[in-house]
């Protein structure tokens, strides 16, 4: 049984799901509307009861060119290329002190218990997880970034804006669905636009780091995309699993981590899987219930990760009902 299997699988074993369908939803506060890259308007979104995103499989196959619907067709890095391209692109260390909370970089906690992925090969929803290059400051970075949309990426806050009133937006960004050792299968898309909210850009609190940014391509349509859900329920017990390119494994490989959930908090999600600096932005997976949603099947994220070691646990952004607002309405955006 290959991962890809094993995952859905897993996702088979579903129960009642955490998807609440009633509770007081509240107004968007200031602190989340949406900062746009490029300064232009963005209506906020209206909260809703019920928030989520479907995933889709993609329309990849037999007989179908797997870079279709990429701005940049596949490609394979000469050794010397990928020497160059790895020594060029590092992977995004988290800042230590954000709000006055000390913030480690992603962890290994104890003995490494990550296995590789090879996305191509592994399939949906594999294929829909990703490498993001981008520039800060004068410096080349790489996180993880997952598609929620045909033209839409995912990923940490401070992948897209360093953070903070004095911050800038990334540029040069690139996204690289399946990237895999120097190989992309399905080509590569850059960014034409960045999102992040307000309490990101301007106070670089940690509780508000997620962003997302649009392409100018439609990768999605071929390789498929990751749905999503906010939940009311604390997530603590939940199994998840954490895909993403750490940078303390071979260059630009898949690694994954399975877990459970240790800490549920308001805005933060807290887990005992192992992380390395590159994962930022990866999804963190709902990983046995994610079926029951019959607009998931099995391949929702419930969590955005961002954060290293804190009490022996990783941690990221948890996708509230807000969470799930905006990155709807980033989404949807044109």
């Amino acid at each position: 049984m290959n991962v890809g299997t094993a995952f859905m699988a897993a996702c088979a074993l579903a129960g009642a799901g955490l998807l609440a369908t009633s509770g007081t939803v509240l107004a968007q506060p200031a602190e989340q509307r949406t900062v746009s890259s490029d300064g232009s308007a963005l209506a906020e979104p209206a909260p809703q009861r019920v928030v989520s995103g479907a995933s889709f499989e993609g329309a990849w196959g037999a007989g179908t060119a797997p870079d279709a619907k990429a701005e940049f067709r596949a490609m394979t890095l000469s050794p010397a290329e990928y020497a160059a391209f790895s020594q060029r692109f590092q992977a995004k260390r988290p800042p230590y002190v954000r709000g006055g909370t000390a913030v480690r970089p992603e962890t290994v906690i104890g003995r490494d218990r990550r296995f590789r992925v090879y996305p191509r090969e592994s399939g949906f929803p594999y294929r829909a997880i990703g490498l993001m290059t981008y520039s800060q400051a004068g410096s080349s970075y790489f996180c993880t970034g997952f598609l929620i949309g045909k033209d839409t990426v995912v990923t940490a806050g401070h992948c897209v804006h360093e953070g903070g009133a004095g911050g800038t937006w990334s540029y040069d960004v690139k996204f690289y669905p399946a990237f895999n050792a120097g190989t992309a299968p399905f080509g590569s898309c850059s960014a034409r636009r960045l999102f992040a909210v307000a309490r990101w850009t301007e106070a670089g609190s940690e509780e508000y780091d997620y962003g997302a940014f649009k392409l100018n391509c439609a990768i999605g349509e071929t390789t498929g995309w990751l749905g999503y859900y906010p939940t009311l329920a604390s997530q603590a017990g939940l199994s998840v699993l954490l895909m993403g390119y750490p940078g303390d494994k071979p260059y630009g490989t898949l690694w994954g981590g399975a877990g459970h959930i240790v800490v549920s908090e308001a805005r933060k999600t807290r887990y005992g899987i192992d992380t390395g600096g590159g994962q930022s932005g990866a999804p963190v997976l709902e990983a046995d219930r994610g079926a029951s949603l019959a607009d998931c099947f099995g391949t929702c994220a419930v969590a955005i990760h961002t954060y290293g070691e804190f009490d022996g646990t990783n941690s990221g952004t948890r996708i509230t009902y807000s969470v799930a607002d905006h990155l709807t309405a980033w989404r949807n955006a044109p």
